[in-house]
């Protein structure tokens, strides 16, 4: 037996219950979250589930220093030249719900980790940012007819298979034809709206998985979140163009305030699990709950507008409030 006066290395602390993501090489990152974003166009609703998920090996391969275009650029420049080659549209779609996804998070979230930014100021930029791309998008795609009209246009053409189909299942004609005459006037302002309401479902649920991931970032608890200082001023300049501006501009800025808006009801949500945490707890049974509520109109609305007071007038309870919040 030989005894040796040398001290032993501590071992490195371990942790049973934190999990072990594997972490890929750039080229394999890559092509994993390409795949789990294909989901979004091969498998119409669970796709949308599954499609966050590949966000995850790009976040966890740039956690340790290394630049993430290096893993989502390729794929970003394999997509655009499939889209030029002239195969038809499904690289160009996939392109732009990697970009949505994967890569304008990703890029935000090393921006973030470096810069330090607060979650709220986060959000805000890569919403923007994400918005910015699908209005460039939108009007690229529609021109010369505007994207507005591109959109009803194309609305109009698919409308008469999707009568035949709708009629087959049984529905009366004239219910449809009042449908698609008021999803004709709402739909084409709004659409890209629909598109920044998935994204910052996406930021939210990687929010609090970025410090496993691997970066020194502290995240809060969700009742903590608040929105970035300038959201204010945004909310009114975005309200007054799509007062008094017209046809494309109005269009932007009808969606700049739309995503504002959402934003504000993502910081209501969070103020009003602030007094659920204080009374009732963290549980899952609370944030089903106040997903549920807050879905029936107008509750969204008037979420929306408690997030408005809260970034004025804080509607948090207090630390020094009887019990406070855990």
């Amino acid at each position: 037996m030989v005894i040796s006066n040398e001290p032993e290395e501590p071992a490195e602390p371990t942790s049973a219950g934190a999990p072990r993501i594997p972490r890929f090489g750039a080229g394999a990152s890559g092509l994993v979250s390409l795949l789990l974003v294909a989901g979004v166009l091969v498998v119409p609703v669970f796709g949308l589930l599954i499609a966050p998920l590949g966000l995850v090996p790009i976040l966890h391969f740039q956690s340790d220093g290394s630049p993430g275009i290096r893993a989502w650029g390729w794929v970003v420049a394999l997509l655009a030249v499939a889209s030029t080659v002239g195969i038809g549209p499904f690289p160009m779609a996939l392109m732009a719900a990697y970009i949505l996804i994967v890569a304008l998070p990703a890029l935000s979230v090393e921006i973030w980790s470096k810069v330090g930014w607060s979650e709220g100021r986060w959000i805000a930029t890569t919403v923007a940012a994400a918005l910015a791309v699908v209005l460039v998008g939108s009007v690229v795609i529609t021109v010369p007819s505007g994207p507005v009209e591109g959109v009803a246009e194309a609305m109009r053409g698919a409308a008469g298979d999707a009568k035949e189909m709708y009629g087959a299942m049984g529905f009366a004609e004239g219910e449809i034809e009042l449908a698609f005459d008021a999803s004709e006037r709402v739909v084409p302002w709004v659409l890209p709206s629909v598109v920044i309401a998935y994204v910052i479902i996406v930021l939210f649920w990687i929010r609090p998985r970025i410090p496993l991931l691997g970066y020194e970032i502290e995240v809060a608890p969700f009742e903590d979140y608040r929105g970035d200082e300038w959201t204010a001023a945004v909310f009114v300049l975005s309200g007054l163009g799509a007062l008094f501006l017209g046809g494309t501009p109005r269009w932007a800025a009808l969606n700049l305030l739309i995503a504002v808006l959402l934003l504000y009801f993502v910081q209501g949500l969070a103020m009003i699990r602030a007094h659920l945490a204080r009374w009732v707890g963290r549980g899952w049974f609370v944030r089903w709950g106040v997903a549920l509520m807050c879905f029936y109109p107008p509750m969204p609305m008037l979420v929306a507008a408690l997030g408005v007071v809260d970034s004025f007038f804080p509607l948090r309870p207090a630390a020094s409030d009887d019990g406070g919040y855990p």
